[in-house]
């Protein structure tokens, strides 16, 4: 695609060129000439308008694809169409069109808002997936150390009981009084 401002240039050269060379050439026809220079400059001038209008579409698009990049990942997955359209300067019914569009080709949701009207729409995260399998990882690792607590704590209990018994047994087996030793005093004769 050329320049507009080329084709706008070409437009002036081609249009002076014919309207000098019919007034020299057929002055009578000077009138046709300048019909077809407004004609030429008219559709340079839409096809201006054309270029410039998907100019600036292309950079709405830019500009609202990386806003919700950023949405995105900063809310894991989860987006306002409101948000969206606030940073991405684009009107409310364009974010959530491109919205809705996005959820209905990537799987994602539309989830209504209690509080005020709306909605937000949900998309599947990475992250998300990695904190909710972290999650399930961690009550499993709990629920399996508090079966293997429960099963020391009663390894515990039944080793102080035998240890009782042990210390039981050894203090019935030792007399509770011993036999003092003769005093060397005593059936002494003089």
């Amino acid at each position: 695609m050329t320049k507009p401002l080329t084709n706008l240039g070409l437009s002036l050269g081609l249009s002076a060129a014919v309207g000098i060379t019919t007034a020299f050439v057929a002055p009578q026809y000077v009138s046709a000439a300048f019909v077809f220079a407004g004609g030429l400059l008219g559709g340079t001038a839409l096809g201006k308008d054309k270029e410039y209008k998907d100019l600036q579409e292309t950079q709405m698009a830019n500009r609202v694809t990386g806003c919700f990049s950023a949405l995105y990942e900063s809310n894991r997955g989860i987006v306002d169409p409101v948000q969206l359209s606030f940073m991405a300067n684009v009107p409310i019914a364009q974010a959530h069109n491109f919205l809705t569009q996005l959820a209905e080709n990537a799987d994602g949701q539309k989830v209504p808002v209690k509080t005020g009207a709306g909605v937000i729409f949900v998309y599947p995260h990475a992250q998300s997936a990695l904190d909710e399998l972290t999650t399930n990882a961690k009550k499993w690792a709990e629920s399996q150390t508090q079966a293997m607590a429960q099963d020391l704590d009663q390894h515990k209990r039944a080793l102080q009981y035998l240890q009782l018994q042990q210390t039981a047994k050894n203090s019935q087996a030792v007399p509770t009084s011993v036999p003092a030793p003769p005093s060397p005093w005593e059936n002494v004769k003089p």
